[in-house]
């Protein structure tokens, strides 16, 4: 990690209230106790060096770029390794040290190693997701954001060397460790900045860049001691300790992608990580206490496929190679799926890396009993479906005995939920034969137990699923997701169950762009009992065309599978754009998927 930013104000990301020592609080006395030896007055005499529980490692997070402190248990592990590796490090000469066998510590529950040779953390079960990690033992104090490790490594020399306890012969007498005290016992010059030390607990950065030097200088010229810098702290402001370690993974979500991952292939792992963070956040607000964990697992499987060939870009005209390039590497996925050539190709290709996913976590956690669910986004909703019912499509080519191999397999393990996000699903059933062609070929419970189509009423390529099942619900509105939190919860589940609007109080989304609100139906909340998705799906293939008719009894669905986000937003054409790919960052999404796997959590 360089230390060279010649560009950027290292220091812009230190929050405003943060940036003045002027009335800033001591750190409790329990962080630096074990480091440092207090005398009658309660001020610190002397430093030592920090324990394994002072020092904090740190991963440096994929979607906002921010250090991110690992638990205490993977903290202390990789402290450890750290110490010894240093150490054999210590006693090798340079043509050895590069062949050095490191060791890799597993963490974050079983999800990631680390590689202290490269200071890396790395991914277990998807390739080219890595971060930088960090040993912090200084940080700014308030935001406690760590300095860099080169950075760090002197400024702990530095202290040691002023306030180590030394024989009373070597013992400096110009270090007056006194609190009242202001003057500068010593100044380390560092490229973008320089540090005092005041006393034992008073250490001040001041940035090299111009208008820092301005304000000192006007600072000092006006006769005050004190001039703006940031106070710098020792050690992390919670210790580290074993039992600060992760639940057992209880609930695994495969995570699949759509159109577009070709142009982008770290596109999904992004998209994940940024559904996992809100995930997480909500948890520990919201349920704190729950034993519950789940791990979300990113699956790219555009990246594997060879298809055509590159034969689509050999024919593309470079008039408009931009604009075709992007097509190729988006929309294209779209005409693949639906090919009698490739979709065969596509669908043994995602449920290869399902099954691989899947195979290589049981390996590694021997008599796990969880449950599995899969998130999927738009195109990716399409191929699970088909996966998971074995629909073979019209393809005109015999499958390779490769392919023909994996198809026949199927998912080796049943699926607890499938959520779908802004899914063209029903468009592709609905395309593709208006009546069933195999009556056995049934969704069973066993291998998928509850359907979710999520989407946002701005969404251009997501469509709904229950007036396709049973044409009544087209005058019935969705089920609204709630706010994140449960907010309005008690309210909504006190609604009246739902009666057929007429035409004119429908609210549709193309005909009012500035409604904000939409009024929606949140009833049959009922037990889950099962459900046949070919059973329902027959119901739509029979209807007659043209017909429109409320709900009968006798037709209602079991279970709701349309649920709407609130459009507080509102609905204009430029949020449109945008609307197909904002579930990664919404927390009522979050919320509604996570209460979904632990439905515990609703009580």
């Amino acid at each position: 990690m360089s230390n060279s930013r010649s560009e950027v104000d290292p220091f812009s990301e230190i929050p405003m209230e943060f940036q003045s020592c002027e009335g800033v609080t001591q750190v409790a006395a329990e962080s630096q106790s074990k480091t440092e030896t207090w005398n009658v007055t309660n001020e610190p005499v002397y430093a030592e060096p920090l324990t394994p529980e002072q020092v904090r490692w740190f991963y440096r997070d994929g979607v906002d770029k921010r250090w991110v402190e690992f638990c205490g248990y993977d903290s202390l592990r990789i402290e450890n390794a750290w110490r010894n590796y240093q150490n054999l490090l210590s006693k090798c000469d340079n043509t050895i040290q590069n062949t050095l066998p490191v060791e890799k510590i597993v963490v974050k529950g079983g999800m990631y190693d680390v590689e202290l040779d490269k200071m890396k953390c790395v991914s277990i079960y998807c390739p080219g997701e890595e971060w930088e990690i960090m040993r912090g033992t200084w940080y700014y104090d308030g935001s406690w954001i760590p300095l860099e490790l080169e950075q760090s490594k002197v400024i702990e020399e530095v202290h040691l060397n002023l306030f180590q306890k030394q024989p009373p012969d070597q013992f400096s007498s110009g270090c007056d460790t006194s609190s009242q005290s202001y003057k500068i016992l010593h100044t380390e010059h560092f490229p973008e900045f320089h540090v005092d030390w005041h006393s034992i607990n008073d250490v001040i950065l001041y940035s090299e860049y111009r208008h820092s030097k301005l304000m000192r200088s006007v600072t000092s010229k006006l006769g005050f001691a004190k001039t703006t810098g940031y106070q710098l702290r020792r050690g992390y402001k919670v210790g580290a300790v074993m039992e600060d370690k992760p639940n057992d993974i209880n609930h695994l979500v495969f995570v699949v992608h759509g159109i577009g991952q070709k142009r982008d292939t770290g596109k999904i792992i992004r998209n994940t990580t940024s559904f996992r963070d809100c995930v997480d956040w909500l948890k520990q607000k919201y349920f704190p206490n729950s034993n519950n964990r789940v791990e979300f697992f990113p699956v790219e499987w555009r990246s594997s496929l060879k298809l055509d060939g590159d034969i689509v870009d050999a024919i593309t005209p470079y008039s408009v190679l931009s604009i075709r390039h992007l097509l190729n590497t988006s929309a294209m996925d779209i005409l693949y799926y639906t090919s009698p050539l490739y979709g065969g190709e596509v669908r043994a290709g995602l449920q290869r890396e399902l099954n691989r996913l899947y195979f290589m976590f049981a390996s590694r956690h021997p008599g796990w009993k969880g449950k599995v669910s899969i998130l999927a986004h738009s195109l990716g909703c399409v191929i699970v479906y088909d996966i998971v019912t074995g629909w073979m499509g019209p393809d005109t080519r015999p499958p390779s005995p490769e392919t023909q191999e994996i198809l026949m397999q199927r998912l080796q393990f049943p699926i607890e939920n499938l959520f779908c996000l802004g899914s063209p699903l029903s468009v592709f059933l609905a395309l593709r034969t208006r009546t069933p062609s195999n009556k056995t070929d049934v969704m069973p419970q066993g291998l998928c137990k509850r359907f979710y189509n999520i989407f946002h009423w701005s969404d251009p390529v997501a469509y709904r699923m229950e007036p396709l099942l049973e044409r009544g619900y087209s005058k019935i509105e969705p089920v609204l997701i709630p706010p994140y939190g449960g907010v309005e919860r008690q309210q909504t589940e006190q609604v009246p169950p739902p009666t057929v609007s007429s035409a004119e109080e429908n609210f549709s989304p193309t005909e009012n762009d500035e409604r904000e609100e939409v009024p929606v139906d949140i009833s049959n909340r009922a037990v889950d009992k099962g459900w046949s998705l070919w059973g329902l799906v027959r119901a739509g293939w029979n209807a007659k065309e043209g017909v429109s008719s409320p709900i009968q009894p006798g037709q209602e669905l079991a279970q709701r599978l349309d649920y709407v986000l609130r459009a507080s937003l509102g609905r204009n054409y430029l949020y449109t754009v945008a609307a197909h790919t904002t579930y990664w960052s919404n927390y009522d999404v979050a919320y509604f998927v996570l209460t979904k796997l632990f439905p515990t959590l609703e009580t």
